[in-house]
């Protein structure tokens, strides 16, 4: 929805490709929610909500961020959508994560990523590429090295060149932080 307008740092932090388009993106999104009728399948409020807090997190909005995927992953829980759940518990991790909240975000990822092994395996690759990015800003580089191994693993075996490629990288940056010892 917002994904072309959403790229990652140096940090391997999602960032506004361009911030005034991301910024009338997400106004806009504000307004189809604001325009659903009352009474509206909540699975499009789920996603609208989903977006615009992705959209604010990337352009530094934290507070509202966190706010708004707290949201979305409130209506996920409430329609029983565990797909969703996941998904939207790992942009709440980041979220926690970018606001320098890494307890908060700690615990969503570790959430994120059992439920993916127990119900959706398919999402096991995202949960562990977003808990070692997690890990590796924390400093923890063994465990970062070893959730973003099997993410590569499992993207590889998927065949799915972009994402083998952001999980190299991120397995780049954590063996130079290696390199570099601590601080």
């Amino acid at each position: 929805m917002l994904d072309h307008l959403i790229t990652h740092d140096d940090s391997l932090r999602m960032v506004p490709t361009d911030r005034n388009e991301l910024t009338t993106a997400v106004g806009q999104l504000h307004e189809e929610l604001r325009a659903l009728p009352e009474g509206s399948d909540p699975a499009r409020a789920r996603v609208l909500t989903r977006w615009i807090g992705i959209g604010q997190m990337c352009l530094g909005n934290h507070e509202e961020a966190r706010a708004t995927l707290r949201q979305s992953l409130d209506l996920a829980a409430a329609i029983g959508n565990t797909r969703a759940v996941v998904a939207t518990g790992l942009n709440l991790g980041d979220a926690h994560r970018y606001a320098g909240d890494v307890r908060t975000a700690a615990a969503l990822y570790r959430s994120a990523l059992n439920t993916a092994r127990n119900q959706h395996p398919e999402l096991v690759d995202f949960a562990l590429q977003h808990t070692g990015k997690h890990l590796m800003e924390r400093g923890d580089l063994e465990d970062a090295q070893a959730h973003l191994q099997e993410a590569l693993r499992l993207w590889i075996a998927k065949e799915e060149a972009g994402l083998v490629e952001s999980t190299q990288a991120a397995l780049a940056r954590v063996g130079a932080a290696d390199r570099a010892g601590p601080r």
